[in-house]
């Protein structure tokens, strides 16, 4: 078949184009225990666009092949072996369909349908319904220009509705983010430099890094918090009282909370993350099924259990859920009331060193991912399990329309 470019130098997914999606974030499925009644195990999921084509074009063909449209799916291959214990975690699939998340040619349409790219980010091994995914390609965007991080397009299937927000469902950093976290950053070494200072940032005898969240509401109150299992003291008592930002009332990050057990109707005490508490709320309120963040952050504790087995550290920066910067300054004020509208993690190292991990990412000047390490005082993309889990903080599905920030508190701007 003779090429054909569609938004050149990007090519149609068709029929006979032998485009392969192999999952990027682990397809965990249920294997064959000790101990029962499964172990989570990822299995490779690879979706093979001539393999069990659906929703194609009907009329129209590239080459005499039919062609991938919005709302296409297509078969893959490599966790069968699943099968007998219930298949993906998410998706309770084996081989399940790989259909499209991004939107495709905004401009080029077959039947009235965007035709959907070779490169488009995949959802793999959908339920047999087309949802939910067992697993996905996800990732952030760094613009080469700026070096402006988006965190969330929105161009992606929402792990709570299904739907595509486009940009009611993103989150990006702004120039303000941006300037607010270096403010913040030049506190903290004002703080350090302080000889008469006894507790610096981060604690500790020997230097070491830590990243900075920091959010904007529209109405220019400011959140922050930095990762880790709790928020240092010296931390808080630089954003609550020097900045005068808005920041956690407590250092410990886990909390517990008495819960039924489904199986046995016996109440038991469980630990979680606040970012994970407040997810849950909010997909409560907006009448979502609550399992679905616990699935998306069991998907994401997965992820992190293959870094943590990473003794070749290959594999890109991932951290616990909900422990990062972001989604901790993320829950803070969307918990507040705030109408966010920008967020910058930034990497703070007390003697001016980059990040030990490479983050996988995209940039606008590159087709394929790329691995790299950031410097102190640099934006920095989100880890491998905050692409899972962020993008439940941004459902639009179900949000009443232009409705102002209602602070519980209030800090000077």
């Amino acid at each position: 078949m003779s090429k054909v470019s569609v938004n050149a130098p990007k090519t149609p997914v068709t029929e006979g184009s032998s485009g392969l999606a192999a999952a990027t974030l682990p397809n965990m499925c249920k294997m064959p225990g000790p101990p029962a009644p499964f172990v989570p195990m990822p299995l490779p999921n690879i979706g093979k666009s001539g393999t069990d084509p659906k929703k194609y074009s009907k009329s129209v063909t590239i080459g005499g092949k039919k062609v991938a449209i919005r709302g296409a799916t297509f078969g893959s291959m490599g966790d069968v072996a699943s099968k007998g214990t219930g298949g993906g975690l998410v998706s309770a699939n084996v081989e399940g369909p790989t259909s499209f998340a991004g939107p495709g040619s905004m401009d080029v349409k077959i039947e009235g349908k965007n035709v959907q790219l070779l490169g488009d980010p995949m959802l793999n091994n959908c339920g047999p319904s087309g949802s939910p995914a067992n697993s996905a390609t996800l990732m952030g965007l760094v613009q080469v220009s700026s070096g402006m991080v988006t965190v969330v397009t929105g161009e992606k299937q929402c792990p709570l509705c299904d739907k595509q927000h486009g940009s009611e469902g993103s989150l990006k950093e702004t120039d303000d983010t941006r300037s607010h976290a270096n403010k913040l950053a030049q506190a903290l070494t004002q703080n350090n430099a302080n000889p008469v200072q006894p507790n610096k940032f981060p604690e500790g005898t020997g230097d070491s890094g830590r990243m900075l969240g920091v959010v904007r509401c529209a109405c220019q109150q400011t959140y922050a918090d930095h990762s880790g299992k709790r928020t240092e003291e010296v931390f808080l008592a630089v954003v609550s009282g020097e900045l005068q930002w808005h920041a956690p009332a407590g250092g410990a990050h886990i909390v517990s909370i008495n819960r039924k057990n489904a199986a046995t109707g016996k109440v038991e005490n469980k630990k979680f993350t606040r970012a994970e508490v407040f997810a849950t709320n909010l997909c409560v309120k907006l009448g979502k099924d609550p399992v679905r963040v616990r699935e998306r952050w069991l998907l994401a504790e997965n992820l992190f259990d293959q870094k943590k087995n990473d003794v070749e550290k290959v594999l890109p920066a991932c951290f616990p859920p909900g422990f990062c910067a972001g989604p901790k300054a993320l829950a803070l004020a969307m918990d507040d009331g705030a109408q966010v509208t920008g967020l910058t993690e930034q990497w703070f190292h007390s003697a001016g060193q980059g990040t030990d991990g490479k983050v996988q990412h995209l940039r606008s000047d590159l087709q394929d991912p790329v691995m790299s390490t950031f410097g102190h005082g640099e934006s920095v993309p989100p880890c491998g399990s905050c692409n899972i889990i962020l993008p439940l903080f941004l459902c639009s599905d179900g949000k009443p329309k232009d409705v102002k920030c209602q602070h519980k508190s209030k800090k000077k701007s």
